[in-house]
């Protein structure tokens, strides 16, 4: 709602159309002709806020899940559950390295062709990475099923 509010008391006096895949405040904020330092200091209060504070969250979690791993006693355990969380890790430091470069930056910096490659990326990119991850999971249960299954038929 403050977005909504601080965008409506904008001016819009030159083109009305926007370069770029999808319309967003940065992209309206480029387009506006009156004084935007207010809506890019709300910008940067929520989005820094809202970012920082989930990515705390998210890497204290990581911190939990790699303390557990440490207690795993096999070392082809621990590199399982490694290889997967590196995955899972790799794909939130690119979205969250990417929404911070995004939103976090002096509009003195935007690039509007920049801005659209980024954007495909965060957009397209990272959530192909997802099927990848677990993919990479899946396959690594249907081992751990095989395994079992050899060990119980070769048992009876």
């Amino acid at each position: 709602m403050i977005h909504t509010f601080c965008t409506f008391q904008l001016s819009f006096c030159s083109s009305n159309i926007i370069s770029h895949l999808f319309c967003d405040i940065p992209q309206l904020l480029v387009l506006s002709c009156s004084d935007t330092y207010v809506n890019e200091i709300v910008i940067f209060a929520f989005i820094g806020c809202i970012v920082v504070s989930s990515l705390v969250t998210v890497l204290l979690s990581y911190f939990y899940i790699i303390s557990t791993i440490l207690q795993i006693r096999s070392a082809e355990g621990q590199h399982k559950a490694f290889s997967t969380c590196t995955f899972h890790l790799t794909a939130v430091v690119i979205f969250y390295g990417i929404q911070l470069f995004m939103y976090l930056r002096p509009t003195s910096s935007y690039s509007m062709d920049m801005d659209k490659i980024i954007s495909v990326f965060y957009t397209l990119v990272i959530p192909m990475l997802n099927p990848l991850i677990y993919r990479l999971r899946n396959m690594e249960v249907k081992d751990a099923m095989r395994k079992l299954m050899n060990k119980l038929l070769t048992n009876s």
